[in-house]
Formats: C-alpha cells, sequence, structure tokens
C-alpha cells in the first residue's frame, strides 16, 4: 500500500510538472501566433489601403480626361499624367505586399492588364480630341467600351478586396482566438495545480477502490469487447449490401488493379459481371478499346492522392456493344490489412441527358434560323412599306393635286355658268381633296416616326414649346385662342422634331375642340419622381444613362428612402374645350380614332396617335385627365435632362 501510494503521489507530481512545462510552451507558442497574426493583420490593411486608392487614382485620371475632352485646355491633362505615374507604382506596390498570395498575384496580373487598356482607351479618346474634334472623342466615348473596361476593373478590385477582407477577419479571428488560448490555459493550469493536491489524497482513497473493482470491469470489457465485434460484423454485412444495392454503379478497387467488389448496378448498366473483369485493366480493355491507356492513366492517378477526384465523363462500351456516357466520382477508403490503397468510384450514367443536351442545341439552331427567317421577312415587309409609303407619297398625290387644281380651276374660271349647286359640288370636292392631302400628309408622318431612328439629347423644354406655338400661331389667330405658358424652363432628354411635333398636335386639338367660346390653353411643366420598378415599359436605367450624351455628372437616378426612382419632366396642355368622357380617354391615341364626325371637328383623327408613337419613340408616355363639358389635360412625361 505504501509503495503503490508513493508511485501515484510521484505520478501525480510528476503530472503537474508537466502541465507547467506543456502551459508553458504553449502559451510560447499563442504568444508568437498573436504576434504573427497582428502583422498579417496589418499587412492586410495595407493591401486594401493600396487597392482604394489604385481605383482612386484610375478616377482621377478619367476626370482629367473628361476635362480635357470638355475644354481641350492642355491643364486639364496635368492630372491625367500624374495619376497614370501613380496608378503604375501603385500596381507595383500591390505585386509586393501580395508576394505570399498566388491568387492575389495572378488578379494583380489581371487588373494590370485592365488597367492598361483602360488608359490605352482614355489615350485614344484624347488623341481624336487633339487630332480632330470633340466629336470624334464623344463619338469614341458613346461606344461604351470605357465603361466596360471601368466595370471590369471595379469588379476585379471588389473580388481582390472580398479576398482581403476575408483574409482580414480570418486572422483577426486567430488573434482573438491566440488571446483567449493563452489565457485559459494559464488559468487551467492553476486549476489542475491545485486540484492535483486533492487527486493525490483522492488517489489514496481510490486505490482500495480500484483493486476492488479491477475485476468487475475487465469482465464487463470482455463482454463489451464481444458486443463491439459482433456489432462491426453487423455494420460491415450492412456496408457491403449498402453498396451491393445502390441504385448508382459503384465500384471498390486496390492499388494493384484488383477489383474487389462491383455492385448490381454496374453490371446491370455495363453488361459486364464480376468474373469477366476481375481488375481495373479487363474493365479498361473491355470498356474503353483502344482509349484504354488514357483513362488507366486517370484511374493510377487516384491511388496517388488522397482527396475525393472528380474524374469527368467518358464514353463506355456495354457487353451488348452499346456506348454510354458515364460521370466518374472517386475517393480514398483508408489502406486494406496488406497495406494495399482502397478507392471507391461510383458512376452516374448521363447518356439520357446528354442526348437532351444535343437536342436543346438542336433546337437552339432551329430557333436561331427561324428567328433569322423572321428577321428577313420582317426586313422585306419594312422594304415593302417603303415601297407603300413612296407610293403614298409620290404616285396617289400626284392626281390627287390634279383633281383639286381642276375643281379650283373649275370654280375661279367657270363659276357664272355654274349654277348654286354645281358650286357646292365642286367646292366640296376641293375640301374633300384637301382632307385627303391632310389624311396623306399625317400617315407619312405616323409612318416615317415608327421607322426613323431617333437621336436623343438634353433639350431646352421651353424653346420646343416657343417652336410648337409659332406652328399653330395662324390657327391660334383666326380662333381668338389665348396660350399662356407658365414655367416650362426644364431640360428634357428627347428628339427636337418630334417633341416639336407632339406639342403643335396637342396645342392643335386644344384650339379645334371648343363649344363656341374662345379657346384658352395652358401650358406648364413639373418634375417628379417615378419608382424604377414601376417602369416596366420603359427603357432600362442603363438604356437611360447611355441614352444622356456626355452627361457624366448629371444622373438621374435618385435613391428615396431606399428605392431607387427615376427623375422624369411631365409637360401639361390644358384647355376649355369639349372634353373626354372617361371610357374614351385610351382608344383616341389610336390611328383613325374619332369621337366626332369630320363635319363637326375637322382632321384626320392621326394626330394624337403621332402623340403617342413620338412619346414612345423618346422613351416617355402620354395621357390625358378629362370630363365632359369641362376641358382636357394632356401630358407628356419624358426622362428629365
Amino acid at each position: 500500500m505504501n509503495k503503490s501510494l508513493t508511485r501515484q503521489i510521484t505520478a501525480g507530481i510528476g503530472i503537474a510538472l508537466g502541465l507547467l512545462i506543456f502551459n508553458a510552451a504553449t502559451s510560447y507558442r499563442n504568444t508568437l501566433k498573436l504576434v504573427e497574426n497582428e502583422r498579417s493583420v496589418s499587412h492586410t490593411h495595407g493591401v486594401l489601403i493600396e487597392l482604394e486608392a489604385t481605383l482612386s487614382t484610375l478616377k482621377d485620371a478619367e476626370t482629367g480626361q473628361r476635362g480635357y475632352l470638355l475644354t481641350g485646355e492642355q491643364g486639364y491633362l496635368e492630372p491625367y499624367q500624374s495619376a497614370i505615374a501613380r496608378v503604375k507604382a501603385q500596381i507595383g506596390g500591390l505585386q509586393q505586399l501580395t508576394a505570399d498570395n498566388n491568387r492575389q498575384q495572378q488578379r494583380i496580373r489581371d487588373l494590370k492588364i485592365a488597367i492598361d487598356s483602360k488608359l490605352a482607351e482614355l489615350q485614344e479618346t484624347i488623341d481624336l480630341r487633339r487630332q480632330k474634334n470633340l466629336a470624334a472623342a464623344l463619338g469614341q466615348v458613346k461606344t461604351d467600351r470605357g465603361k466596360q473596361i471601368m466595370d471590369g476593373i471595379r469588379q476585379q478590385v471588389a473580388v481582390m478586396t472580398d479576398e482581403e477582407n476575408l483574409l482580414l477577419q480570418q486572422r483577426a479571428r486567430e488573434s482573438q482566438s491566440s488571446a483567449h488560448l493563452t489565457i485559459v490555459t494559464f488559468t487551467v493550469a492553476a486549476v489542475v495545480d491545485w486540484l492535483l493536491l486533492v487527486l493525490v489524497f483522492y488517489l489514496v482513497k481510490r486505490d482500495r477502490t480500484l483493486r476492488d473493482n479491477a475485476e468487475i470491469k475487465q469482465n464487463q470489457l470482455l463482454e463489451q469487447l464481444e458486443h463491439d465485434r459482433h456489432s462491426l460484423a453487423v455494420t460491415e454485412e450492412r456496408f457491403r449490401r449498402a453498396i451491393l444495392d445502390a441504385p448508382l454503379p459503384i465500384m471498390l478497387h486496390a492499388e494493384n488493379k484488383e477489383v474487389l467488389q462491383i455492385n448490381s448496378a454496374w453490371t446491370e448498366l455495363s453488361g459486364y459481371e464480376y468474373s469477366e473483369i476481375p481488375t481495373i485493366e479487363d474493365w479498361t480493355e473491355k470498356a474503353y478499346g483502344n482509349r484504354k491507356s488514357l483513362v488507366q492513366q486517370d484511374i493510377d492517378r487516384l491511388h496517388q492522392l488522397n482527396a475525393r477526384v472528380s474524374e469527368g465523363e467518358y464514353i463506355i462500351t456495354t457487353a451488348s456493344g452499346e456506348q454510354r456516357i458515364w460521370d466518374f466520382y472517386s475517393a480514398p477508403l483508408g489502406k486494406l490489412s496488406d497495406g494495399r490503397s482502397l478507392v471507391i468510384s461510383t458512376a452516374i450514367d448521363i447518356t439520357a441527358r446528354k442526348q437532351a443536351e444535343s437536342e436543346i442545341r438542336m433546337l437552339n439552331i432551329t430557333l436561331e434560323r427561324r428567328v433569322e427567317l423572321g428577321t428577313n421577312q420582317l426586313q422585306a415587309a419594312n422594304e415593302e412599306l417603303e415601297a407603300f409609303t413612296y407610293t403614298v407619297a409620290h404616285d396617289l398625290r400626284a392626281p390627287l393635286r390634279g383633281m383639286q387644281g381642276l375643281a379650283e380651276a373649275l370654280l375661279e374660271d367657270y363659276r357664272e355658268l355654274l349654277d348654286e349647286l354645281g358650286q357646292e359640288y365642286a367646292q366640296q370636292i376641293v375640301n374633300s381633296g384637301q382632307q385627303l392631302e391632310d389624311l396623306i400628309q399625317d400617315l407619312l408622318a405616323y409612318s416615317r416616326l415608327s421607322r426613323t431612328d431617333l437621336s436623343l439629347q438634353v433639350l431646352d423644354l421651353e424653346s420646343a414649346v416657343a417652336e410648337a406655338i409659332a406652328m399653330v400661331q395662324a390657327d391660334a389667330k383666326s380662333s381668338g385662342a389665348q396660350i399662356s405658358v407658365r414655367s416650362p424652363a426644364i431640360a428634357v432628354i428627347a428628339h427636337r422634331v418630334t417633341l416639336v411635333q407632339a406639342i403643335a398636335n396637342l396645342l392643335a386639338n386644344a384650339i379645334k375642340f371648343v363649344d363656341g367660346a374662345p379657346p384658352q390653353v395652358q401650358i406648364w411643366a413639373q418634375e417628379i419622381e417615378i419608382p424604377l420598378e414601376a417602369e416596366t415599359d420603359r427603357q432600362t436605367a442603363g438604356e437611360w444613362e447611355r441614352a444622356t450624351v456626355g452627361q457624366w455628372e448629371n444622373s438621374q437616378l435618385l435613391i428615396a428612402s431606399g428605392q431607387l426612382t427615376v427623375r422624369t419632366v411631365r409637360l401639361w396642355v390644358e384647355d376649355n374645350g369639349i372634353g373626354i368622357a372617361p371610357e374614351h380617354q385610351k382608344r383616341i391615341f389610336r390611328v383613325f380614332e374619332r369621337l366626332h364626325g369630320i363635319e363637326s371637328y375637322p382632321g384626320t383623327g392621326i394626330g394624337l396617335a403621332i402623340v403617342q408613337k413620338g412619346a414612345d419613340r423618346m422613351g416617355g408616355r402620354v395621357g390625358v385627365e378629362s370630363q365632359l363639358g369641362q376641358g382636357s389635360r394632356f401630358w407628356i412625361e419624358l426622362r428629365k435632362g
């Protein structure tokens, strides 16, 4: 008993000393790791700062280039040249800071290539401005190549920044973990040393109990061992059955190319029994034929790697001669008792999927051909429409002018020979000819508006309104109309001729559709903000921005209360006319839609259709607010310039 107690006390003291030594070594290692982690955190901060500085410098270069393009003054190129020198130095600094990170090194090389492309694009526009003029340089800018390159640079910088932020978070966590571990280690060591004193006393008392229980535990261990052996046998049988009955093909093979097991799915899909492919070489010979040497190299690699491998897709030949496509996956299962490595390989028969993909590709080719055919047909239809327009504009109007001229000559030269009814008939011919001439003119205008490529630009709305008023001045004077304009001095993005025509048509309607009283027309404009997601019938936000030529600093996309909005201008034309019933307010913008007979109010029924088409082509909208007998308020909504 005394000898046993001495040995236990000695063991306790030895354990205490060992724990103290282990604690000291662990604390020293954790301290070194903490210092190294703090150094890494500071290093990562430096990389993030340099990335942000590089992107900012590139923006400075672009700002200098824009200033030179707009002004042509050489002084604007000084920040551009300075930024080029700085950005090259910053790229070199980034390469030095990330020398220990191969992925970041590759990204920096890619970033340098993109920055060189951006600088070349900036220099190209500067050369165009210097050698030619601003229009040539802006023509190069409008290609959007520079924006695409800059977007790519921002994306590359964002990826590198995300990488460094992840490293920063990881190193910060490691630093915190090292500090906590050092504190915990000291605390645990102190507690353990105190507990060892209690343990020595406990060991003395426990020695007798252990002796008494040793035999009982030995018997229990023997019973547990027997139970574990039985459980292991059951587990092995379940594993074997799971492989044999699995729905996917599975093969177990050893390092010396011996096939240890294949399941029923493998034999059913390939047609080869286990006895026919005792080794991997037999399998490759039967399934791959003259391609077996290439496949064998991939299989040999599986036993050299200690990780799961996706081998890829292979074409195999089944026992019946049919070719199937299998997608193989393999993973190591450790070592056999004789030291050979064991690998499990599974496969998925993707033949049906590949056939479906082939069919989809053929369908896509067919669809592309159909689209091409439809495009050709549409082009032919447009050419026929052009020919029809030419016929209307020339062949149809020529006899019309002849008819009008003869009728007017008849009234002028032979009025005394015609009675009152004959003069009325001749005048009706003249009036009908003029109505048909107006109809042809409106049809041609509508057709041109549908086919013409409109170039949108920033326009002064006030000057467009003044030009439209001048176009209807004769009708306004003859009818005694009063037109008042209130605060339309706002810039919009539009096509000038189309916008002036649309406003003139609205003014003509306001003057024409009155019930005896002198027309009173009011024009004003207001700015409004519309949620971007509500603009489903408009151009995308990117198309809005590209439509604003040269407006780099005047983006009209806003974030209001966390919601992306677009700023627009709504031009109102209000009259005191006869008004429009609510059920008719949508169809009046269609071609040939008239609510009144031509004998009541003259016109062709195309004027508002031209307004609708013009607004659509300029990316805007039109509408009306009206009640019968209470006048109307028409509006045109366009993108703010």
